[in-house]
């Protein structure tokens, strides 16, 4: 997650659409010129994201293939579905309005927009050195208008939807200016500047995109192995010459294993029904794993490197092998990005290590796989999950908090008494965001890319910002 906000700074997982950029720019701009104070810049904020999400949904009722629907637009449907809202029902915070927070969605976007300059820092939003408010203005043209009117007909905003909808940025003033916002570097001479390194990985995307314009359909998912595996990367005329291609690589290869921890551990959570000995979970580990010893484990394993010294698909093949149990493909993905310590070099190791001597890092998976190879598979297993619960516990411990009431809070799912477990809910098993998904349909709802018949291209805007 560090090396994803230093590789994409300005967008995070929780930052889709590249319209809210706008939006919030908008608002500063218009309560520093009416001086308004932070209730009523809060009142007008919402009110510009609720008729932003009334717009957008009549401009599209099904949502896009390519695009999240507009922040709030699930908690607004009952309302949206009626035909009519009322402004000030719908802005209020709190349960009966579409968003709790006062702020509406100012807050997952705050610091993607201080990070690009488009806001300063402060209690409430003002304009930042890379705003330009004209922009923003002519953009967003009739959204202030639609924010302070008392009712909204979903009927009536149709026609605002080719100017005001998420989706519409890409052809409006305001997403020719967050285009440059998001390309060009706010010093072109600071080479090693936050901006330069998101405008590389931007030129990194928009190339494989070019060179793969059937393969890609999701960014996480379709461009993630072509950074990780293969030799693209360095054959390739263009990604060739791009610094941070080799931290990418790095990166996606980091993340298998990342991504193989958090499978295992939500595997083992969800073992726990009622409370049940630590003892029985770790059976349940090993019985799904091959009677072998892991040195015969780790010899089965796929190649991880071509002849030519590229990597090779091991992970992405293994979690795609048909009838495999979970705990034993997880467990083959962490083997294989183990391996991969002593195979990569360079930038590229320097990123798939990471923060070194780190538990559950790959170097630390290489020490306890070498120093198992004589013993039993599922013994090995059976230390593992011993290990994984005490881990658990050691941090909850760390991180508990003492409620007002004097109870202690603890932040895990699994707990322990004397040997026994018990789980308070399931554990996440989705792997960590590196804000690629996110990454493309910014760009794309500012004009850079395209998606068009279920594939994604660089648009002439886009060619002209890259070079």
């Amino acid at each position: 997650m560090a090396m994803a906000d230093h590789l994409v700074p300005g967008v995070t997982t929780v930052t889709p659409h590249g319209r809210y950029y706008a939006v919030h720019g908008l608002i500063a701009a218009q309560a520093e010129a009416e001086d308004l104070t932070i209730p009523e810049a809060q009142s007008l904020l919402r009110r510009a994201e609720v008729a932003l999400a009334a717009v957008s949904f009549a401009h599209h009722p099904q949502a896009l293939e390519w695009l999240p629907r507009a922040h709030g637009t699930d908690a607004l449907a009952r309302r949206l579905h009626t035909g009519t809202l009322t402004m000030s029902e719908a802005e209020a915070p709190g349960k009966d309005g579409y968003v709790g927070s006062r702020w509406g969605f100012w807050g997952p976007y705050n610091g993607s927009e201080i990070a690009l300059g488009i806001l300063a820092p402060g209690h409430m939003p003002a304009p930042g050195p890379r705003l330009e408010a004209a922009a923003v203005r002519a953009g967003l043209d009739g959204l202030l208008e639609l924010a302070r009117a008392e009712t909204l007909s979903v009927d009536s905003l149709k026609s605002f939807g080719d100017q005001l909808c998420v989706c519409a940025g890409g052809e409006r003033a305001d997403g020719e200016w967050l285009a440059k916002v998001m390309c060009e570097p706010a010093d072109p001479a600071e080479t090693g500047s936050r901006s330069a390194t998101r405008r590389q990985t931007i030129q990194l995307l928009a190339r494989v995109v070019t060179e793969h314009p059937e393969q890609i359909r999701r960014f996480t998912r379709d461009i993630g192995p072509v950074l990780a595996f293969g030799d693209f990367l360095t054959s390739d005329s263009v990604t060739s010459g791009i610094d941070t291609a080799a931290v990418w690589r790095g990166v996606v290869l980091r993340n298998y294993s990342v991504g193989a921890w958090r499978r295992l551990w939500s595997w083992l959570v969800a073992q726990v029904d009622g409370l049940l000995p630590i003892e029985e979970v770790a059976d349940r580990f090993a019985v799904e794993l091959p009677d072998t010893t892991v040195d015969a484990f780790l010899s089965a394993l796929p190649a991880t490197q071509s002849t030519t010294g590229a990597p090779l698909p091991a992970e992405y093949d293994l979690r795609n092998v048909i009838d495999s149990p979970l705990p034993l493909t997880e467990l083959r993905v962490l083997a294989a990005g183990a391996r991969r310590v002593d195979e990569l070099s360079g930038r590229v190791r320097d990123a798939f290590l990471g923060r070194r001597g780190v538990e559950l890092g790959p170097e630390w998976t290489q020490r306890r796989l070498d120093e198992a190879r004589p013993t039993k598979l599922r013994d090995f297993a059976r230390q593992i999950t011993h290990d994984l619960v005490a881990r658990s516990q050691r941090i909850a411990r760390a991180k508990a908090r003492r409620r007002p009431d004097g109870t202690l809070w603890l932040p895990t799912r699994l707990h322990e008494r004397g040997g026994l477990l018990y789980r308070t809910s399931q554990e996440g098993r989705g792997d960590v965001g590196l804000r690629l998904d996110q990454l493309g349909t910014v760009l794309a709802t500012c004009g850079v890319l395209r998606y068009d018949g279920g594939s994604w291209s660089v648009t002439g805007r886009g060619r002209a910002l890259l070079g």
